[in-house]
């Protein structure tokens, strides 16, 4: 691969993370929602609040890592990692801002499994 080649990948990185970034938050957004009518129709998963959202926040990682990944068409697993970084920090913020407690082992633990999940989705981004 030639400079102008690399150049050009790195140049669209913060896009390409912008792009997934973008449909990540949407997939929560419409995951939110949706339990939410769930709840109002009378479905009770409140004892399953926390591991429903966290599993849809793992969801909306790979998705995002993997859309990154599929626009870079190079080094998707930097880029999945810097969406998950990203989207996480996003996470926390949206928390502190909403009166949430903030863990920091909890967060970070959940940071990592974030990364690990962005760095798989970005490399099947690119290869698939």
């Amino acid at each position: 691969m030639g400079e102008q080649d690399q150049g050009a990948a790195g140049r669209s990185l913060p896009r390409a993370v912008f792009w997934g970034f973008r449909y990540a938050v949407l997939l929560l957004a419409i995951g939110i929602l949706l339990l939410a009518i769930l709840y109002i129709a009378g479905m009770d998963w409140t004892g399953h609040m926390r591991t429903v959202y966290d599993y849809l926040c793992y969801a909306a990682v790979v998705l995002g890592a993997f859309l990154t990944g599929h626009r870079l068409k190079t080094r998707g697993w930097l880029g999945g990692i810097i969406l998950a970084l990203v989207y996480g920090l996003f996470l926390l913020i949206l928390a502190k801002i909403f009166g949430q407690a903030i863990n920091l082992k909890v967060s970070v633990v959940k940071m990592c499994i974030m990364v690990l999940l962005g760095l798989v989705g970005g490399i099947l981004g690119v290869n698939l």
